[in-house]
C-alpha cells in the first residue's frame, strides 16, 4: 500500500522551457495577488472612513456655497406659492450636486419646502420637524427643528430610504435652512469604486511586473537551454536516421523473403514489381473511395502485396512446376498455400510484436484468392469480409497471372484480360476495385510492356533453369 502512494505521489518536474518560466511567473502572480487581498482588506475600513471623510467635506462645502448663491438669487423670505420660492425651487433643481445626494431647502418647523422634482411631479409634503440628527464629530443627538446653525454641520440620521450623512447650514434672510442629504450606500459605492480603482492600478503594476519576470525568463533560460536544444536536436535526427535505416532493412529482407518464394515459381522478381506498381495504381485511385487507405497504407500494401504468395515455399516441386492440369488433390494442395504464408508471417509477428506491415501481409497471404461472391478459398469468404489489401492484390494478382506467358501456356493480351476482369465484376472481384481498374487501364498497360519478359521468351522459373542444367550436365558426363 505505501509503495502504491508512493508512485502516486510523482514528483513535480519543470522539464522544459515553458513549464519553468510559466512556474516563475504562476509564483509571482500568487505572491502579488495574496498581498492586494492582504493589503485592499487592511485597508478596507480606513478607505471607506477615507470616503466618508471627503464626502463630508464635499456636501458641507456645497451646501455652503449653495446658500451663499441663494442670497444673491433671493433677498427675502421664502414662502410657498411666491416668485421667491419659484426662484429658490428653480435654483434647487439646477443645483443638484453630482456627486450623489439630494439638495433641499427646509422652512423653519423644518418642512420640505423646496426640493427637486422631475416634470409633472408633485411636492412632498415632509415635516422632518422631529427627525433626530447624530452631530459630527461630537455624537451628540438633537432634533433638526431645534437646529440654527450659522455654519454647515454635519450630522447622521436615518429617513425613511436609510441611514444618510447629512449636511445644513441656516439661511436666516430666506427664513430656510439648506439641506443636502447623501445615502450611506453611496458613500459605500463611492468607497468601492476607489477600492477598485486601486485594484485596477494595483493588477496593472502586477501585470507589469509579471511582463518583466516572463521576459527576463525567457531571456534567460533561452540562452541556457540552447545547447540543450541542438543536442535533442542532434539527438532526433539520429534517431530518425536509426528508425529509417531498420525500416529499410526491414523492408528488404521482406522483399528478398518473398523474392525467394517467388524463385521457384515464375520469373527473377519482375512478377513481384509488377504486382507492386499494379497494386499502388488502384489504391491511388481508390484513396477518395475507401477511408482507411492513406500514403502510409498504400506503402505498406505495395510491400505486402509482394508477400501474396509466400506460402508457395511450403508446397511440393512436383505440384508448383507441374506443366499439365493438376487433380483434385493437387488443387487442395495447392490452396494451402495461402494458409502456410499466413501461418509463416504470423510466426513473424509473435517474435517482432504487432506491426502494420506484418498485418496487412498476413491478411494479403490469406485472403488473396477470396472471391467477392463467396466462392474463394480459403474460407469463403464474402464481399466486405475480404480485407480491402487481400481484394486490391486479387485483381492485380489475376491480371498480372493472364497477361503473363508461362510454359504451360500462352499470355493474353491486355485486351483479353481486361475482358475477363470486367466479366468478373462483382463475382470474383469488387466492383469498385474493378472500376478503378477501368479507369486505370492505360497505366496497367504501360507497366505491363516496360516490365515484363521481351515476346517469344518465356518467363522459365529460375529453379526450372537450374534443375534443367543439372541434368543436362550429368547427361553429357554419363
Amino acid at each position: 500500500m505505501a509503495q502504491k502512494l508512493q508512485n502516486r505521489r510523482a514528483p513535480f518536474r519543470l522539464r522544459t522551457r515553458g513549464s519553468l518560466i510559466a512556474a516563475t511567473v504562476l509564483l509571482q502572480a500568487m505572491v502579488i495577488g495574496i498581498g492586494c487581498l492582504a493589503v485592499l482588506q487592511v485597508s478596507k475600513t480606513e478607505l471607506e472612513t477615507g470616503v466618508r471623510g471627503r464626502s463630508m467635506e464635499q456636501a458641507a462645502r456645497a451646501t455652503g456655497d449653495f446658500a451663499k448663491h441663494l442670497e444673491t438669487v433671493v433677498e427675502g423670505p421664502i414662502r410657498r406659492d411666491t416668485p421667491e420660492w419659484e426662484a429658490a425651487q428653480k435654483l434647487v433643481q439646477e443645483s443638484q450636486p453630482r456627486e450623489g445626494g439630494t439638495l433641499m431647502l427646509l422652512d423653519q418647523t423644518a418642512r420640505v419646502l423646496c426640493y427637486p422634482v422631475e416634470s409633472g411631479g408633485r411636492m412632498p409634503n415632509l415635516n422632518l420637524s422631529q427627525q433626530r440628527l447624530t452631530l459630527y464629530p461630537s455624537s451628540e443627538e438633537i432634533e433638526l427643528a431645534q437646529l440654527r446653525p450659522t455654519s454647515t454641520l454635519m450630522a447622521d440620521t436615518t429617513l425613511a430610504t436609510g441611514p444618510v450623512v447629512l449636511a445644513m447650514v441656516d439661511a436666516p434672510a430666506q427664513r430656510v435652512k439648506v439641506v443636502l442629504v447623501q445615502s450611506h450606500d453611496s458613500i459605500r459605492a463611492a468607497a468601492r469604486a476607489m477600492s477598485a480603482r486601486a485594484l485596477l492600478w494595483t493588477a496593472l503594476g502586477g501585470a507589469s511586473v509579471l511582463v518583466i519576470t516572463m521576459a527576463g525568463s525567457t531571456l534567460l533560460v533561452r540562452r541556457y537551454d540552447s545547447m540543450l536544444m541542438r543536442a535533442n536536436q542532434q539527438l532526433q535526427e539520429e534517431l530518425d536516421r536509426r528508425v529509417r535505416r531498420g525500416l529499410n532493412i526491414r523492408n528488404a529482407l521482406v522483399f528478398g523473403l518473398a523474392k525467394l518464394a517467388d524463385y521457384r515459381d515464375t520469373d527473377t522478381g519482375k512478377h513481384l514489381e509488377r504486382i507492386c506498381h499494379y497494386c499502388e495504381i488502384l489504391a491511388k485511385d481508390l484513396k477518395g473511395v475507401f477511408g482507411e487507405i492513406t500514403k502510409s497504407w498504400i506503402e505498406n500494401l505495395k510491400l505486402a502485396s509482394s508477400m501474396h504468395d509466400i506460402g508457395k515455399v511450403g508446397v511440393a516441386d512436383a505440384i508448383l512446376l507441374k506443366p499439365g492440369k493438376l487433380t483434385p488433390e493437387e488443387r487442395r494442395l495447392m490452396e494451402l498455400h495461402s494458409l502456410i504464408g499466413a501461418d509463416t508471417l504470423i510466426a513473424i509477428r509473435r517474435r517482432v510484436g504487432d506491426d502494420t506491415l506484418i498485418n496487412m501481409a498476413i491478411q494479403v497471404a490469406l485472403s488473396h484468392h477470396e472471391r467477392y461472391d463467396g466462392t474463394g478459398y480459403p474460407y469463403g469468404l464474402q464481399g466486405e469480409q475480404i480485407p480491402l489489401a487481400a481484394r486490391i492484390v486479387a485483381l492485380a494478382d489475376m491480371y498480372d497471372a493472364l497477361t503473363s506467358r508461362r510454359v504451360y501456356k500462352d499470355a493474353m493480351s491486355h485486351e483479353e484480360a481486361c475482358k475477363i476482369i470486367r466479366v468478373s465484376r462483382g463475382t470474383h472481384f469488387d466492383e469498385r476495385i474493378v472500376d478503378a481498374f477501368e479507369r486505370n487501364q492505360a497505366e496497367f498497360e504501360k507497366v505491363r510492356r516496360e516490365m515484363h519478359a521481351s515476346d517469344g521468351q518465356d518467363e522459365i522459373p529460375p529453379l526450372v533453369v537450374a534443375v534443367e542444367r543439372a541434368n543436362a550436365a550429368q547427361r553429357l558426363a554419363a
